[in-house]
């Protein structure tokens, strides 16, 4: 690739990337998009797919509102397919504290206009018959939804060349060119590219790049864990969510199921981070098996790992650089599927008039301030040993 000149160029092809890339490509924007491997290659397409409003973190409310306003439109609007399903959200009480924290959840959704149904244990078993004895109710958000990762992220890929966008995978970015306080070129493993503004939504990386430009953001890096089990009949169409788990029954009939710990690790810039089997995927089977005993024997087929970056409050960031001032950035803090249909538009809005439609003041990095320097360890959010 010789060097190149873009209105915009948009480091990452996940889908965060991708969506905001989409909208500014459809705003009129030259825009490349520079991904160090394939698109969708790391959490973007290695998710449960859940979508849902997410009333148990406050300042989250209004982005995720206006994302599950806009993904059912997205098949039509992007011309591929998505396999998005809205069929609501059930979230299983297997203790007194999960139940205490969806009740609160009730009460954020209440205070922000959400619909949050409260069922009691009897409700939930008509819902799910084949739902753990230790069910103890639980509550389900009618507008839940989940989608095809690797098929969302494709769709926005698509649509985004359709648009005219040039997208460059197997690309890492190195650098950047500074010039009067303001990003003048993006560095790449094949040239520079010349742009106006930068937008990071490197994922992983993020806190390295923005590290290179001259600030310094609390984020952690660490393996997000799925598990799928061999196909079975239908059981449920709407996300099911419970006993620390989170997932959905895929078209094919695979339950698709994750839920943390995280297992914390360290990136570079261009490497592929190892995303081995773990202990943690035991657990997970284990807990699956605790929430629906009917599944109890059907055997795991295959698990996989996707990178993601969480900062210390487990919320996204989205806001503009003062120096380089042409430099926006997001982090989904492992929310990027979920509300990727509205961060390409509150993004592409940042980037287009300095300012988003949608309510991001709880997501900004000021909110930083008296973060420590060692909130890793206080945390606990501390990388495993690499493996031999």
């Amino acid at each position: 690739m010789p060097n190149m000149r873009a209105d915009v160029v948009v480091i990452g092809g996940g889908i965060s990337g991708l969506s905001t890339a989409y909208h500014l490509a459809k705003a009129g924007k030259d825009v490349v998009v520079v991904e160090k491997g394939i698109v969708g290659a790391e959490a973007s397409g290695r998710n449960g797919g859940m979508i849902s409003e997410r009333t148990d973190e406050p300042a989250l409310v209004p982005l995720a509102v206006e994302s599950v306003r806009l993904w059912p439109t997205l098949d039509d609007e992007l011309g591929y397919p998505t396999e998005f399903v809205q069929k609501g959200r059930l979230q299983v009480a297997v203790s007194e504290a999960e139940m205490g924290r969806y009740l609160t959840e009730k009460e954020v959704g209440d205070r922000f206009g959400v619909h949050v149904d409260v069922l009691d244990r009897s409700e939930i078993k008509d819902m799910v018959p084949f739902v753990t004895e230790r069910n103890l109710g639980g509550i389900f958000f009618p507008k839940g939804a989940h989608a095809n990762p690797q098929r969302s992220v494709q769709a926005f890929a698509w649509a985004f060349q359709d648009r005219g966008g040039k997208l460059c995978q197997h690309t890492a970015v190195t650098g950047f060119k500074l010039a009067a306080g303001r990003v003048a070129a993006v560095e790449t493993t094949a040239g520079d590219i010349e742009a106006n503004t930068v937008v990071c939504a490197a994922g992983p990386q993020t806190a390295l790049f923005l590290e290179m430009v001259g600030t310094r953001v609390p984020l952690a890096t660490a393996r997000a864990e799925i598990i799928a089990t061999a196909p079975i009949a239908p059981l449920f169409q709407m996300a099911l969510v419970g006993n620390g788990l989170y997932g959905r029954q895929a078209k094919k009939g695979n339950l698709l199921y994750g839920g943390g710990p995280h297992e914390w690790i360290d990136v570079d810039l261009t490497s592929d981070p190892g995303k081995p089997n773990t202990p943690l995927i035991r657990n997970i089977a284990r807990r699956l098996a605790d929430l629906f005993p009917v599944v109890a024997d059907v055997p795991v087929i295959r698990s996989w790992a996707g990178v993601i970056e969480q900062a210390p409050d487990s919320l996204p960031i989205i806001d503009i650089l003062d120096r380089p001032s042409n430099f926006v950035f997001v982090s989904a803090s492992a929310h990027g599927f979920a509300i990727a249909a509205a961060t390409g538009k509150v993004v592409s809005e940042l980037v287009l008039h300095g300012e988003s439609s949608v309510d991001i003041s709880g997501l900004r990095m000021d909110r930083f301030g008296e973060v420590a320097p060692n909130w890793r360890e206080e945390l606990g959010w501390i990388p495993v040993p690499a493996q031999a």
